[in-house]
């Protein structure tokens, strides 16, 4: 089961996005042609909804374009007249108007034009097509992303030409509605008729808002009407730039690396994994104000950037790349955040309040520089500078966290502990209440196997490194891991445990134990290995990624649905992620003949690549499904680690083994 309507997804280069159903009806209130970020504000502005676009049928009387729910459902005079929809290169609608007779498509794409973000319709009819009368009302929100818009005093409605130009040139308005916000121009590439109206639509009513227990109607503004004629094989525009009185950016690029061609890859998904490849540069921003510094999006639409989500993907951004340098140098610009945020900031409070706060940060910073160096199938030469910064970086956060100097970590004789608090120490992160679901205080699995891996990683292959540091590392690790693992086992159902809080061990089934399994530096023997990648497959792998909880735990929750609080409760409590496909197959290919491994992913990966073409937001994969069949798809409907990971993942059994 899948929800009932597709999604499009449409983005720039500095993170803003278009987003909405391909019938165009809003159903959440992330749904909108104009989502911005280049305001540079805490959280994206949603400025714009959609144009309410009629046609004229007869001697006053319209039809629309586009359908809206009022609280009742939608209508659907726009669907009847939908032809066919497209995304790519751009989201690109066809409809047949006046009984068939007119074919008129319409194109949206962003636009960067002296340094200011704009967006742009292009309305175009048929050469055969009988001529058309168009309106056009756009509506604005101009709001946090997160929130709702409503009628207001506030908002100035007031629409002014901009110059005197000649007939059969375009037109331009400015409207500011907001004092704290920049200018709207708006452009019509034709002649056309222009009615001010000054009016609030009310009520626009998003029923997946609804259904996840969140407010769910808002108002609109439309400050004009403008009507267009159009005669056949004719075509015009109407753009939307937004002009900020600060300082622009100096780059007119909306996807500077975008002709970059991706890692080959041959065998029966190579198609898949090149269009996953395009999917990636839909997360990958540019923050030109910002020295051009590059994050990925974590996920679309109600996601920022986030190192965890960024360093867990850039292994197989970098693929989609085939330029590991760069992704070098994304990690470059992001270790002074992590080491200002994990070792600068003396409080929890503190730590707690930023994106690079996750306690795994600079360890999955590290996983990433390791693929990089060691796996990437474009060498990078471990003696070039970039790589010797980068390596020196890593070795001291290790060393940061031995002296003690990020307030919520102890490196003891039994490995790295995570201090009890009110924070989550993982991926594992929700919390209700203030209290985290899954605390996982103490010494988890992940946590530490990452860290004796990166000490691992250094002493191997980095000469590098100050003897004292390689003395250190190497001592400890000889001293404590085995300990830490003999602690971890699971004695009764033979699988490795998710951790120990120095007294008791968490004996809960859940997939954190893969970067264990994965691992180049062995934790475990070979036949507690092969026992738990057997009890992984068999309770929690499924058809779209792994589960977070066994289903034979009490606290096994079958289904992410409900209230936020209870799909907080549920959210690593049993509910599957694609991400985790990645080290699920790093490990299978580690302990299994290939052909073992191809035959227990063909199922995944062809459930993935329908899932991606045919479901939810179309071109991309989910953050999460259901635990229980059928694995309805839940959360955000595109999310860069889950198409990451299956394109890594595809890459390496195509190419590390074949």
């Amino acid at each position: 089961m899948v929800m009932a309507f597709k999604e499009w997804l449409h983005t720039h280069s500095n993170g803003s996005f278009a987003m909405g159903s391909w019938d165009r009806v809003p159903r959440r209130k992330y749904h909108g042609q104009w989502i911005s970020r280049a305001l540079g504000r805490a959280n994206p502005e949603h400025l714009l909804l959609d144009i309410l676009e009629r046609h004229l049928v007869s001697e006053g009387q319209e039809e629309p374009l586009v359908d809206f729910d009022f609280g009742h459902g939608p209508g659907n005079s726009g669907v009847s007249l939908l032809q066919s929809f497209t995304d790519r290169p751009h989201p690109r609608w066809i409809y047949l108007l006046n009984n068939g007779k007119s074919e008129l498509t319409r194109t949206f794409r962003f636009f960067t034009d002296k340094g200011c973000e704009g967006i742009e319709f292009e309305y175009e009819l048929s050469p055969k097509s009988s001529p058309v009368v168009l309106s056009l009302e756009p509506l604005f929100t101009i709001r946090n992303v997160h929130a709702l818009a409503q009628e207001n005093l506030a908002l100035d409605g007031t629409i002014e030409k901009i110059g005197r130009p000649k007939k059969g040139q375009a037109m331009s308005y400015s409207f500011k509605p907001y004092e704290d916000l920049g200018t709207f121009n708006l452009t019509l590439s034709c002649d056309h008729g222009m009615e001010l109206l000054g009016n609030w639509y009310r009520n626009f009513f998003y029923v997946e808002e609804e259904e996840r227990g969140y407010p769910a109607k808002e108002d609109c503004f439309c400050p004009a009407r403008f009507q267009v004629k159009m005669a056949p094989e004719t075509k015009f525009s109407l753009r939307f730039l937004l002009v900020e009185e600060k300082e622009k950016s100096n780059s007119n690029d909306i996807r500077k690396h975008g002709s970059a061609s991706p890692q080959p890859l041959s065998g029966e998904h190579s198609d898949f994994f090149h269009a996953l490849s395009q999917s990636l540069n839909s997360y990958v921003y540019q923050d030109f104000k910002h020295r051009q510094f590059e994050g990925v999006i974590a996920g679309y639409p109600w996601f920022s950037a986030w190192a965890r989500d960024t360093f867990i993907s850039l292994p197989g951004i970098s693929l989609s790349w085939n330029d590991p340098k760069r992704a070098m140098q994304l990690l470059q610009s992001w270790a002074p955040n992590v080491e200002r945020q994990l070792f600068e900031k003396k409080s929890e409070a503190a730590i707690l309040d930023l994106n690079c706060s996750g306690l795994d940060s600079p360890l999955l910073w590290g996983a990433a520089l390791r693929f990089l160096l060691e796996e990437h199938p474009v060498k990078t030469p471990k003696s070039s500078p970039l790589a010797r910064e980068l390596v020196a970086t890593l070795e001291r956060w290790i060393l940061l966290f031995f002296q003690g100097e990020c307030p919520l970590v102890e490196i003891t004789d039994f490995g790295f502990f995570c201090k009890r608090g009110s924070y989550a120490t993982s991926w594992m992160d929700a919390r209700v209440d203030g209290v985290p679901v899954t605390p996982r205080h103490g010494y988890p699995i992940d946590i530490n196997a990452l860290f004796f891996e990166n000490m691992d990683f250094l002493l191997r292959n980095h000469t590098q490194l100050k003897a004292g540091a390689a003395r250190l590392f190497k001592n400890y690790l000889e001293k404590v891991c085995g300990t830490y693992a003999a602690n971890l086992w699971v004695a009764e159902r033979s699988f490795i445990g998710d951790g120990h809080d120095g007294l008791n061990l968490d004996g809960s089934l859940r997939p954190n134990q893969l970067w264990a399994l994965r691992s180049k530096f062995e934790m475990f023997s070979r036949e507690q290995s092969l026992a738990s990648m057997k009890r992984i497959t068999e309770e929690l792998l499924t058809p779209l990624g792994l589960r977070t909880l066994s289903p034979e735990d009490s606290r096994y929750k079958g289904q992410y649905r409900g209230d936020q609080a209870t799909r907080d409760h549920a959210y690593h409590q049993g509910t599957v992620w694609p991400w985790p496909i990645g080290i699920y197959t790093e490990a299978a290919l580690k302990y299994w003949e290939v052909s073992k491994v191809k035959a227990t992913l063909a199922p995944v990966f062809a459930a993935l690549e329908k899932h991606f073409y045919e479901e939810g937001c179309i071109g991309q994969i989910s953050e999460i499904f259901d635990g229980n069949q059928p694995y309805t798809l839940r959360g955000a409907p595109a999310q860069a680690w889950s198409v990451a990971e299956t394109l890594r993942a595809l890459w390496l059994i195509e190419n590390l083994k074949s």
